[in-house]
C-alpha cells in the first residue's frame, strides 16, 4: 500500500531562494543549500534513489532507508536493492557512513532474496545501543518476502540475529515497525495467504526469533482476518500507546470486497490479543459517516499526550478523485466529534493538487504547538512536487502555513518531478524526505530532504558578533536550601512545580506487582549525607529529591521509589539535567528509566536508560540525564518494565535548566 507512485512529468516551478529568516512553511536556509540537501548515486552502482524512511539521530544526523535501482540498457526491469543513506545534521552528505569511495554516504545492503528484482526498507528502528532494525519486502520475479536486518550503526549486518542477521516471512509486506520496552520489534503488514489478504502484527525476540509468547498460534503471528470468504485485510500503520498497548491501522474489505474498504483500526494487548475494552472487540472497521467513499485506509497512526489516537489515511471523493483525511479517536476507539470539519465530525478531509489523482499521505507528525504536519504522494499529469498539508490539533488547515495551510516545495526545478514519501523531526524541526529526478535527460534520480523551520543562515550570527549576550545562564537547583521531609504531592520551588508523583500501580521485572498504596504519592527531601561521602563526585551534598512513602531523618538516607513525577516550568528551557543515582541489579535489571521533554504536550526529546542485572541486589549507580536542543515547558521522568509502569528506587540531584532564547 505503500510507495504507490514514482513520478510524474513536466516541469512547471523553482523552489524559491531564502537569505535571511525562513518563513513559516519555508524550507531551513540553515539546512543543505537554502534549506534542501541532495545526495545522488554515481551511475555505475545504480542510478535511482528512493526513501521508504526516515530517522534522526541522536547527535542530529538523518539516516534514510529505500533503495537503490540499477538501470540495464535493454532491460526495463527493476534492480532493486534495500539501502541506507546518511546526512550530517546540516544536510550535507557522511562521507564517514558506507564504504565506496564513488559513493559516500551510501550503504546498499545485502541480497536478501535472490531472484527478487525489488528490495525496499519501508520502515526502520534504532535501538539503545545504536544498531537498526530495517524492515520492508522483496518481491518481484521471485518469491515475495517480508524482510528485517539488524545492522550496525554502520549498515553492517549484525550476525547474531536471526539468521546471519536477516529475518523474513514468505508472502509478506512490511510497511510499519516499533519498539517496545523490551527492545522487542513488533512490525505491520499485510500476508498472502491461500489466496486471501491477511492484515498480520508480528513481534520478534530481541535475538530475531519469532515471539512465542505473542499470538494466540503461539508463533509471534498475530492474523486479523476479515469476515467474508473473499474478503481481505491490510495493515500500514502502527504505533504504541503508553500503557504498552499496540495500534494498528489499515483497511479491510467488509464482508463483501465488491462494496469496497473500510477503515481499520485495531488495538493488541502485550500478548498479541485483541483489547475488549477498546471499540467494543478490540477492533473497529467503518467509514465516515454520511461519505460515499467505497475506498478507504489509514496509512499512519500516533497517539497524543492525553492518549486520544490521531490518524492520517485516503478516502475517495466522486469529483476530486483518491484524497486524503485525518481523524481523531478517544483512547478507548470512539469517534472524537470534536475533531474536524462539522460536516464529518471526527474526521477532517483534505483536498490538495486539485489537478492530481491518488493522492496519499506519506507521514504524520504532532508538532511541539499540538499542531499536524502530512506529507503528501500524488500522482498528476502536470509536475509532482513535495506538497504537506498542516492543520491545528483539532483537524482544521492552518491559514499560517504556506498558501492556506499548504506548501508546494519544486525539488526538480529543471527536470522531472520528485516525490515526497517520508518525515520525522529533527530537534523539533520538520525534516521532508523523497526523491527528485533534477536532470531530464541523466537516469539519475537523487534522495532528496527538506528541512522546515526559522532559524537564521549557519554562521549568521552578526547579532551576537560582538560578545552580546546569547540569553541567561542554566539556573541550578540543587535542593541544599530545602528542610528534609516530606514536601507532599506537589510543590513549586526555584521556577519548577513538581506534581504526579507516583500514585499509580504497576510490575516489577520478576512479575510481581505493587499498588498505588505501596509507592505512595508524595515528594521527598531527604539528607544524604552519608551518601555523599561514599559517592562524592554526584549531586551537591546534603540534600537530594526522592519520591513515595519514607525517610531517614537525618544523614543517614532511603532511596524512595519512582513510578512517575512531572516537573512544569515557569520559562521554557532548551537544555536540562539533572544526576540521578538508583538502584540495579537484583529486582531492577531490565526496568528503564524515562525523562522525556514536552512542549504545549507535545513530547519534543528524551534520554533512557535501561537499568542492568548483573546479578546480586541493591547495587549502587549514579547517571546524567539530559535533553538539549529543543524548546520545552514540562519535564516527565518515569519508570517502566515490559511496557507497565515500575518503580525503581530513585534520588536526583542539581537539576539544571538553560532558559530558551527568546526570539
Amino acid at each position: 500500500m505503500k510507495n504507490r507512485f514514482l513520478g510524474a512529468v513536466i516541469a512547471t516551478a523553482i523552489l524559491a531562494s531564502h537569505t535571511c529568516f525562513a518563513a513559516d512553511g519555508d524550507p531551513d536556509p540553515g539546512f543543505g543549500d537554502h534549506g534542501v540537501a541532495y545526495l545522488s548515486i554515481d551511475g555505475v552502482e545504480g542510478h535511482e534513489l528512493r526513501a521508504g524512511a526516515v530517522i534522526a539521530l541522536p547527535d542530529g544526523k538523518l539516516l534514510f532507508g529505500g533503495s537503490r535501482n540499477k538501470l540495464i540498457d535493454g532491460n526495463p526491469d527493476p534492480h532493486m536493492r534495500a539501502t541506507l543513506a546518511r546526512m550530517n545534521a546540516d544536510g550535507s552528505v557522511d562521507g564517514s557512513f558506507g564504504s565506496d569511495p564513488a559513493n559516500p554516504g551510501l550503504v546498499v545492503l545485502p541480497d536478501v532474496q535472490p531472484g527478487t528484482a525489488m528490495q525496499q526498507i519501508e520502515t526502520m528502528q534504532r535501538l539503545d545501543d545504536g544498531s537498526l532494525l530495517v524492515a520492508g519486502a522483496a518481491e518481484a520475479f521471485g518469491p515475495t518476502n517480508g524482510f528485517v536486518m539488524k545492522v550496525d550503526a554502520q549498515g553492517a549486518p549484525v550476525a547474531s540475529y536471526g539468521n546471519a542477521g536477516l529475518v523474513k516471512l514468505s508472502g509478506t509486506h512490511f510497511f510499519a515497525s516499533a519498539v517496545d520496552a523490551q527492545q522487542r520489534l513488533l512490525l505491520a503488514g499485510y500476508r498472502n495467504v491461500a489466496g486471501s489478504v491477511q492484515g498480520v502484527v508480528v513481534r520478534l525476540t530481541t535475538t530475531g526469533q519469532f515471539d512465542p509468547t505473542f499470538g494466540s498460534d503461539a508463533n509471534g503471528i498475530v492474523r486479523l482476518i476479515a469476515t467474508g470468504p473473499d474478503s481481505n485485510s491490510y495493515l500500514s500503520a502502527l504505533t504504541l500507546t503508553a500503557d504498552g498497548g499496540i495500534l494498528v491501522g489499515g483497511s479491510v474489505d467488509q464482508d463483501d470486497p465488491i462494496l469496497g474498504n473500510d477503515f481499520s483500526l485495531a488495538r493488541l494487548d502485550g500478548s498479541g490479543n485483541l483489547d475488549t475494552t477498546f471499540a467494543g472487540n478490540g477492533w473497529s472497521r467503518f467509514r465516515i459517516p454520511g461519505d460515499g467513499s467505497a475506498f478507504n485506509g489509514i496509512e499512519h497512526l500516533l497517539v497524543t499526550p492525553d492518549g486520544k489516537i490521531v490518524m492520517a489515511g485516503y478516502h475517495e471523493d466522486p469529483k476530486t478523485g483518491v484524497n486524503v483525511v485525518l481523524g481523531r479517536f478517544t483512547a478507548d476507539g470512539r469517534t472524537d466529534t470534536t475533531f474536524g470539519s462539522k460536516a464529518t465530525p471526527g474526521f477532517q478531509p483534505i483536498d490538495v493538487v486539485p489537478d492530481a489523482w491518488n493522492r496519499y499521505p506519506s507521514g504524520l507528525v504532532r508538532l511541539a504547538d499540538g499542531k499536524l504536519l502530512v506529507p503528501v504522494t500524488y500522482a498528476t499529469p502536470a509536475k509532482q512536487d513535495f506538497i504537506a498539508v498542516r492543520t491545528s490539533a483539532d483537524g482544521a488547515l492552518d491559514p499560517t502555513f504556506g498558501t492556506g495551510g499548504v506548501i508546494d516545495l519544486d525539488l526538480a526545478p529543471d527536470g522531472i518531478y520528485s516525490n515526497l514519501t517520508a518525515m520525522t523531526l529533527q530537534d523539533g524541526r520538520p525534516i521532508l524526505a523523497g526523491s527528485a529526478k533534477r536532470d531530464r535527460v541523466a537516469k539519475l534520480v537523487d534522495l532528496a530532504a527538506v528541512r522546515l523551520g526559522d532559524t537564521p543562515p549557519a554562521g549568521d550570527d552578526a547579532i551576537f558578533a560582538d560578545g552580546f549576550d546569547r540569553g541567561p545562564a542554566a539556573s541550578v537547583t540543587n535542593y541544599d536550601d530545602l528542610a528534609e521531609g516530606f514536601k507532599g504531592p506537589s510543590f513549586q520551588h526555584n521556577g519548577v512545580t513538581y506534581r504526579d508523583v507516583n500514585d499509580i500501580g504497576g510490575v516489577f521485572p520478576d512479575g510481581s506487582t505493587f499498588t498505588p498504596a505501596d509507592v505512595g504519592a508524595d515528594f521527598v527531601i531527604e539528607n544524604a549525607t552519608y551518601l555523599f561521602n561514599d559517592f562524592p563526585s554526584f549531586g551537591s551534598a546534603p540534600n537530594v529529591l526522592t519520591f513515595g512513602t519514607t525517610y531517614m531523618p537525618g544523614p543517614n538516607l532511603s532511596l524512595g521509589a519512582l513510578v512517575r513525577a512531572t516537573m512544569d516550568l515557569d520559562t521554557p528551557a532548551s537544555a536540562a539535567s539533572f544526576e540521578a543515582i538508583f538502584y540495579e541489579n537484583g529486582p531492577w535489571g531490565g526496568i528503564q528509566l524515562h525523562l522525556d521533554a514536552y512542549r504545549n504536550g507535545m513530547k519534543v526529546g528524551e534520554d533512557v536508560v535501561t537499568l542492568s542485572n548483573l546479578g546480586g541486589r541493591d547495587n549502587l549507580t549514579t547517571r546524567t540525564f539530559s535533553i538539549s536542543g529543543v524548546t520545552f515547558d514540562s519535564l516527565r521522568l518515569y519508570a517502566t518494565c515490559n511496557g507497565q509502569p515500575s518503580a525503581p528506587r530513585v534520588m536526583i540531584d542539581n537539576l539544571s535548566l538553560t532558559p530558551a532564547p527568546v526570539r
